[in-house]
């Protein structure tokens, strides 16, 4: 075999290898195309969870404000319950808008890493104001009953303002921190997503 020969030979295997290596990537991505699909697709039910837990505590509470099953007194003895229903409404729209914005984000393999990179973006904010939300939520929640607990120390005294603004500060502090401790507060889908990027930068 001639130099010219070998050569040509060489070409014709090297475009072989070429083409093997560019079907092989190209399926890769089509793999975790379909993963991170998956993955939206999961966070969609998760988000239809955390609705329902949503629409429950509205419909909850305004029938604590409706019908006052504590034999609440004052006016601003209703404040947590109709605080606790405007974070659920802000939480319910927080989600719509999530789960509306997730239903856009099908990812192509095309431009896969964008998509992802965008859907990280969009998960990090998203993730941070539910965190609010539910830490409202919290604060909100552990009011509920002090108005009724307050009214045995009398209206004035330093206890009842101990009660009604130091405790649930400090209810809500010491419920977040056994949460964050329990992982309630990670979001694992997000992690998901960060380790489909690393994959597709090995394959540059």
């Amino acid at each position: 075999m001639d130099l010219d020969d070998f050569k040509t030979t060489w070409r014709a295997h090297k475009q072989k290898l070429d083409s093997t290596h560019q079907v092989s990537q190209q399926l890769l991505a089509i793999i975790l195309r379909n993963r991170s699909r998956s993955t939206i697709d999961e966070m969609i039910r998760e988000l239809r969870l955390a609705t329902g837990i949503l629409f429950a505590i509205v419909l909850l509470f305004t029938a604590v404000v409706a019908g006052n099953p504590f034999d609440y007194t004052r006016a601003f003895h209703f404040v947590p319950a109709i605080c606790y229903i405007a974070i659920a409404v802000a939480g319910l729209y927080l989600l719509r808008r999530h789960a509306n914005a997730l239903r856009r984000a099908a990812p192509h393999t095309h431009d896969l890493y964008q998509a992802l990179t965008k859907l990280i973006e969009l998960r990090t904010r998203h993730t941070k104001l539910m965190g609010r939300v539910w830490m409202l939520a919290m604060l909100a929640g552990s009011m509920i009953m002090l108005p009724n607990i307050a009214r045995n120390f009398g209206v004035d005294s330093w206890q009842n303002m101990v009660l009604i603004v130091l405790l649930p500060i400090g209810i809500t502090a010491v419920s977040v921190g056994l949460a964050r401790m329990a992982g309630l507060f990670t979001d694992y889908y997000l992690n998901e997503l960060r380790e489909q990027v690393k994959e597709l930068e090995d394959l540059r």
